[in-house]
């Protein structure tokens, strides 16, 4: 448009307006606030569903029911997507149906409900999904921010019908202490972060193929974990500090045969090592194609840790270093690829090292 050619639709009146861009795909209506001023208001106003102010829990509960069910793409009237909810002065509800199947639900408090400790269960219903309605929305990735001790049963009754969620992620629940997850269909991607209060985590979910952890290790507990391929462990913080003598064993069965494995050095060095060294004398990581070495450091001793888990994966193919310091290894002086005969695999481990390696000393390099 022409700096100055007149903004007609700005001018328009606001009821015109949410008219006009409710008739509008989601991909197209959330470029609206870039049109104009005005319009990034008007879009706002456009995605608030409703307002429940000092709502009990029930009442929530049946509000969120009711946007979800009565979510309608094609009907105008009912494609709004997004819903405040207020349990009372101090905590509030977001919520946002996007594209794709995702809910994102971001939990905002005040008090001290956010910091008060709870154990929660999440479990999903097994059963073949009723039939939905043109209006219905199927959630299959939900994403939960800040859930806390007043706000997680509101969660847990809504997903008890999310029959085919497959994604599944939770972030910012500063109470939680524990968490079990009960899914015996679908889910397949879990990830969990920021949770600095967490000690026990159990999951029963056999399609389950996908965990990111991130933050104090916990007590970790998978049952029927034979389809977990990738596993992200980010805990350089360490583990629990309720947790300061954690069994191995659960943990090392679950990760045995991952594919891709994201692990921090101290995990290898004060879990897996004394472990296997005692009683697993024959344990090795078959399945393991990729690695994401997490380290604060990489000294010489840090490196040696580092070789002493590669001796543990004959089938290992391709190694990521994640480091404060990952652009001075100083001390490296061999690297030996096993088990590659592709040239180009060769070739990107030759550039990538160029990136963290000294340059003014020697490395010998064995394929």
């Amino acid at each position: 448009m022409d700096e100055h050619e007149p903004d007609n639709l700005s001018s328009l009146p606001l009821e015109l307006l949410l008219y006009i861009i409710s008739f509008l795909p989601f991909e197209s209506a959330r470029l609206i606030p870039f049109v104009s001023t005005r319009c990034r208001s008007v879009w706002s106003q456009a995605l608030v569903f409703a307002h429940i102010h000092n709502g009990s829990i029930e009442d929530v509960s049946h509000a969120l029911s009711s946007f979800i069910h009565n979510f309608n793409e094609h009907d105008p009237s009912k494609n709004t997507r997004k819903m405040e909810l207020h349990f009372d002065k101090s905590t509030f509800v977001s919520t946002i149906i996007a594209p794709h199947n995702v809910m994102h639900m971001n939990f905002f408090s005040n008090g001290s409900k956010n910091e008060e400790s709870y154990c929660w269960r999440i479990e999903i219903k097994d059963q073949i999904p009723r039939r939905v309605e043109r209006s219905g929305f199927l959630v299959k990735t939900l994403c939960l921010d800040s859930v806390d001790s007043l706000t997680h049963e509101v969660v847990s009754s809504m997903v008890l019908d999310c029959s085919l969620l497959e994604n599944l992620k939770i972030c910012g629940c500063k109470g939680l202490t524990s968490l079990t997850i009960d899914s015996p269909t679908k889910l397949v991607h879990l990830s969990i972060s920021d949770c600095p209060k967490m000690r026990y985590l159990d999951i029963r979910s056999p399609k389950l193929k996908t965990l990111h952890y991130q933050g104090f290790l916990p007590s970790i507990k998978i049952h029927e974990h034979f389809n977990l391929t990738n596993a992200i462990f980010n805990v350089r913080q360490g583990p629990s500090y309720h947790n300061n003598s954690l069994d191995i064993g659960p943990l090392l069965l679950i990760i045995k045969n991952s594919q891709s494995l994201a692990l921090c050095r101290w995990m290898f060095e004060e879990l897996i090592k004394p472990s296997i060294s005692s009683s697993w004398t024959s344990f090795q990581f078959y399945k393991l194609h990729e690695l994401r070495w997490i380290d604060n450091s990489m000294k010489q001793e840090n490196i040696n840790s580092l070789i002493s888990f590669l001796k543990l994966c004959p089938s290992i193919e391709r190694i990521f270093i994640t480091s404060k310091h990952a652009r001075t290894l100083k001390n490296l002086k061999l690297l030996k690829l096993e088990g590659s005969k592709r040239e180009d695999d060769k070739n990107q481990l030759i550039v990538a090292l160029q990136e963290i390696v000294n340059i003014d000393q020697p490395l010998l390099i064995l394929f």
